[in-house]
Order: structure tokens, then C-alpha cells, then sequence
């Protein structure tokens, strides 16, 4: 009896680890994960979206998938599903083990029923994996499970079955041939045969190509990739079942599958995770959110590298004042750090959006978001860059453009609210000026629009502070970026503007101040009297020395990391090292 009622408790309390597990991980440590998700999809509650999902094979598998991620939006309910569904995947899978005739208190069967979900977890570590292949893969195994026990009824149900789930799930649907091969193979090896001329028959009315009709249209972003582990899951699913029929009693065995099964959680899960990938991912998050003090602690216990979470982290650096004077605290790459050239990629460039955005380049800020929405491998359109081009289009006075996004908006669950709110705003110029974020960035956008090189940043960012002397992100950009570039006779020039223009608002912070002691030293001169504190001057004096007696390579010189002298020697450096 106690070998009964210990099975019967792990029946219950392995799964409940799993689903704990599962929760705490994507709630926790990937809530950005989830939204990354979320924002690159925009499912409309609509009669055409839903048909227009179901006319092309695995479109249902698609839409469930689509209606469960727009609930990522929230990151504890998101997460919440995510364990559902992965609990759920081996909860069927025990089931259709138990049918297949093992033993229920088979505690080594239990444990490798936790395999395939165990694989999945792993496998959604890609951040390309469309969470449909998991439903699919669910529609499949739930449809093994209503498999009929006489032999007519079974060829029957292959025949009308076989092209129904092909259609709503895609090409998962050869598990189940898959299965009977293992157990019928004649009947295996006929199903088989007539699922493949399914799909082939499929190109013919779907518009895709044979082989991604054989990858799934819907399972990965991008549609010439194949992942090997979607065919391992697939396979360790169509096998499991038909497997666990031969008993496996020993305890010691099943005790060692459940160590087994904890490692792979532990160490193999985290491995399909790269960590460089989150890391962009989570700026974007945090960007995306406002959360500019997150994003400067986030940077602080690891120096951001790459040029996407340098340019988040100098946005926040920027937003909450303190650019110009802790610049330097973290790694800089140039300007393309502040202001990343665009690239084809869809998940890195609305960072770089953002911060003209925030800095009042609204066209800019709109084109970027645009592409980044028309470069989504898989076609999608993307529920964030919508409610962008609906505000800057609401920003620029186009307001049937603006309009039309609100429309589609509208027919969202999240953003339905939020686009009601905003359509008050259409033709109320009052009402725009007023806002808190509206009324600013109308008043700090660029009046006269034109095209500019990635070289000519600096000259947008001057046109924007000479137009609004009060744009203070627009100010600190403009005395960094020449500073970034190492050109100090501009940045004399552009830091003689700022304090011309602001001169009943003076702003000179400690980036600054360094940049004018460098420039006026190579001049052998003295800088202006009050431009440089005096104890940056003392500052500059001690580096100086070191510099002069001991050199670039100096050790001592790692004292001023953190200062633009060392930036601009180092990068010197780094230059003729490249030479």
C-alpha cells in the first residue's frame, strides 16, 4: 500500500514541480521573454483574421497560439499558461501511455513522460520558436488519444482525420503515422504515405513552397529554418507511448529517470538560452517599459558591450539627466552606440526608434519602427510598432493615418482601451498640447523634415536643440556625440551653441567640462575662465602626468576609466592597433 500511495503522490507531485518550475522561470527570470513575444504579433478580433488564419494548413494550431500570447501582455498570466501548456503536453502524454498499456505505477515511465516538455522548454529558448508548434503538437497527441479500437473504425479515422488535423495543426500531424509504425507498420507505412501526398496536394492551394510546408509555416519565425529538435520532440512523442508498454518495475531505475529528468531541467534548459540574445532582449523590455533607472542598474552589475544596449543604456543615462555626466561609466562604442545605424534585423531596432522618439526625430523615430515591423521574417505585423505609428502619426497631425492604426487597435483585448483613450485626441489640438508626452514631443519635433546619412546624426540632433533650447535629451546627445567621435574642434563649437542658447538654463556637466580641458591642452591653451571646475582641471592635471611620464599603457591610467581622456586614448589606441 505505500508503494501504491507514494505513486500515486508523485502522480500528482511531479507535475505540480514542473508547473511551479515552469512559472517561476518565465515569470521571473524571462518576464521579457514573454513580451518579447507579445509585441511581434497583433491579433485582431476579427471574423477576417480568424478565416484568414485557417485557409493555410496548421492556421488553427496558429490562431490558439496567437490568442494565448496576447495574454504575455500581462507576464504573470503569460507564464501561468506556459506551465498550463507544458504540464498539460505531459499529462497527455501519460495518458496515451497509460492506454498503450503501462503500468500507472510505473514511476520510471512517469519520469520520461516529463522528457518531451522538458525538450520543449529547452527548445522555446529560441526566441524564433512560435509557441504554435506546441499546440499543434498538442491537437496531434489529443487526436492519438480518440484513436478508435476496430480495425475499420481505424482506417476510417485515418482517412477522415489524417487531412482535417493536417489542416488545422500542419505537418506535426505525421506523429501519428509515426506511431503506428511502431506498432502497425503496413498501416504506418499507408498513413504515412497518404499524409506526405496531403501536404504535397496542400501546395497547390497554399501559397508557400512544398518544403515549408513540410517545416510548418507557423513553428518558426523564420520560414527557411528547420529545427531538429521540433523532430526529436515529435519522434520521443510518437515512440513514448508505444515504448512504456514493457514494464519497467525496478524503483531504483525510476528513482534515477526522476534524476535524470531534474538534471536536464536544471542544466539542459538553460543552455538553449543564450545569454547574449536575452540580454538585448531584456533592454529592449526595460526600454519598452520606461524603466530607465532598471536599465542603469542593469548596466552597472554588467558593462552592455553591444551597440543596442549601449544605445538603451545612454537613452536612460539621458532620460533621467545624468548623460553627461556619467557617460563614460560604461562602455562606449562611438556614436553608433548612441544612435545605432539601421540593419535589417527586426529584434534589436526599435531601441534605436525609441530614442528618437524621446529625442523628438518623429519621422525618424516612425520609419524605424515601420521597417522593423516589414523586416518580421514570418510576415507578421506587430501590436507595439502599431501603437507607435499611431502616435506619431498623432504627434505629426496626420490624423486619418493616425486613425486607421486606432482602428486596428481597437480590436485587440490589451490595446483596445488605450486606443478608445487616444482617439479622443484626433483633430483636438488643444488636447495634445496638453498632454504629458504628446504635447512635449509635438513641440520638440523637427518642423521641416529631410533625409540625412548616418554620419550626420550630430546635425539632426542640433537642429532639434536649436529649435527647442529646452529639449534637455536633444542637448546632451549633441555634446556627446562629437565627443564619441573624438572631434573636439566641433565639440568647441557645438558646446559654444549650448551655452549661447542656454544661457539663463546653463548646462555643463562633467563630460563637458572634460571635453573643453582635452581640447584647449592640445592647444597648449588654458580653457575659458568657468568652463572647467577646478577640480576637474586637478583631475586632468594627474592624468596628465601619468600619460606623459609612463604612457597610454600606463597601469595607473585605469584610475580614469570612467573619464572621457582615457575613452579618447583608448580608442586612439584601439585605431592604431587596427593599422
Amino acid at each position: 500500500m505505500r508503494a501504491v500511495s507514494l505513486s500515486r503522490l508523485l502522480r500528482w507531485a511531479l507535475p505540480l514541480l514542473l508547473a511551479i518550475a515552469v512559472f517561476a522561470f518565465w515569470r521571473f527570470a524571462y518576464p521579457h521573454a514573454l513580451a518579447y513575444q507579445e509585441q511581434f504579433q497583433l491579433f485582431l478580433l476579427t471574423s477576417d483574421y480568424f478565416f484568414g488564419r485557417l485557409a493555410v494548413p496548421g492556421g488553427l494550431a496558429c490562431y490558439v497560439s496567437e490568442t494565448i500570447v496576447q495574454f504575455y501582455n500581462n507576464v504573470t498570466l503569460g507564464a501561468l499558461l506556459l506551465a498550463a501548456i507544458y504540464v498539460f503536453l505531459q499529462q497527455l502524454l501519460w495518458s496515451l501511455m497509460r492506454r498503450e498499456g503501462c503500468s500507472a505505477d510505473s514511476l520510471f515511465w512517469l519520469a520520461v513522460s516529463f522528457v518531451p516538455s522538458l525538450l520543449l522548454w529547452f527548445l522555446m529558448g529560441d526566441p524564433n520558436v512560435m509557441l504554435s508548434f506546441a499546440v499543434a503538437l498538442i491537437f496531434v497527441l489529443l487526436t492519438w488519444r480518440l484513436w478508435p479500437t476496430s480495425r475499420i473504425a481505424q482506417w476510417c479515422f485515418i482517412a477522415l482525420a489524417t487531412p482535417l488535423v493536417y489542416w488545422l495543426a500542419g505537418p506535426v500531424v505525421l506523429l501519428l503515422p509515426l506511431a503506428l509504425l511502431f506498432k502497425k507498420p503496413l498501416q504506418g507505412i499507408i498513413a504515412l504515405l497518404y499524409a506526405i501526398v496531403l501536404i504535397v496536394l496542400s501546395s497547390y492551394v497554399a501559397p508557400y513552397p512544398l518544403a515549408r510546408l513540410f517545416r510548418g509555416i507557423f513553428y518558426y519565425r523564420y520560414p527557411e529554418v528547420f529545427s531538429f529538435v521540433m523532430l526529436a520532440i515529435v519522434v520521443l512523442c510518437s515512440l513514448l507511448p508505444r515504448l512504456s508498454a514493457k514494464p519497467i518495475a525496478s524503483r531504483l531505475l525510476g528513482w534515477g529517470a526522476v534524476a535524470v529528468c531534474a538534471l536536464l531541467g536544471a542544466f539542459l534548459v538553460p543552455l538553449g538560452f543564450d545569454a547574449k540574445t536575452y540580454e538585448l532582449i531584456d533592454y529592449d523590455y526595460l526600454v519598452r517599459l520606461h524603466r530607465w533607472d532598471a536599465i542603469i542598474d542593469k548596466a552597472t552589475r554588467q558593462q552592455p558591450d553591444l551597440p543596442m544596449s549601449v544605445c538603451a543604456t545612454d537613452l536612460a543615462l539621458g532620460m533621467t539627466g545624468q548623460l553627461g555626466d556619467r557617460a563614460f561609466d560604461f562602455y562606449q562604442n562611438g556614436v553608433q552606440g548612441l544612435l545605432p545605424p539601421f540593419v535589417k534585423n527586426f529584434s534589436s531596432q526599435l531601441i534605436t526608434a525609441e530614442a528618437y522618439y524621446e529625442l523628438g526625430a518623429i519621422n525618424t523615430a516612425q520609419r524605424f519602427a515601420f521597417e522593423t515591423m516589414e523586416c518580421l521574417p514570418n510576415y507578421n505585423k506587430s501590436a507595439r510598432v502599431v501603437k507607435r505609428l499611431a502616435e506619431t502619426n498623432l504627434i505629426n497631425g496626420q490624423y486619418g493615418v493616425a486613425r486607421k492604426y486606432l482602428d486596428m487597435l481597437e480590436n485587440t483585448i490589451f490595446y483596445r482601451k488605450w486606443a478608445q483613450r487616444t482617439r479622443k485626441l484626433l483633430g483636438n489640438e488643444t488636447a495634445i498640447r496638453q498632454h504629458e508626452v504628446y504635447g512635449r514631443l509635438r513641440k520638440s519635433r523637427l518642423q521641416n523634415d529631410f533625409l540625412f546619412s548616418e554620419g550626420e546624426r550630430d546635425k539632426v540632433i542640433g537642429q532639434l536643440f536649436m529649435q527647442n533650447p529646452n529639449n534637455q535629451l536633444a542637448c546632451q546627445y549633441l555634446l556627446l556625440c562629437p565627443l564619441l567621435e573624438g572631434n573636439l574642434p566641433k565639440f568647441v563649437n557645438y558646446y559654444s551653441a549650448v551655452m549661447n542658447a542656454r544661457r539663463y538654463a546653463p548646462y555643463n556637466p562633467t563630460v563637458a567640462q572634460q571635453g573643453m580641458a582635452f581640447a584647449f591642452f592640445q592647444q597648449r591653451q588654458q580653457p575659458p575662465q568657468g568652463t572647467v571646475s577646478p577640480a576637474v582641471m586637478q583631475h586632468f592635471s594627474d592624468f596628465v602626468n601619468i600619460y606623459m611620464r609612463e604612457g597610454k599603457n600606463s597601469p595607473q591610467l585605469q584610475l580614469f576609466r570612467n573619464t572621457l581622456w582615457y575613452y579618447l586614448v583608448s580608442e586612439s589606441t584601439g585605431k592604431e592597433a587596427q593599422q
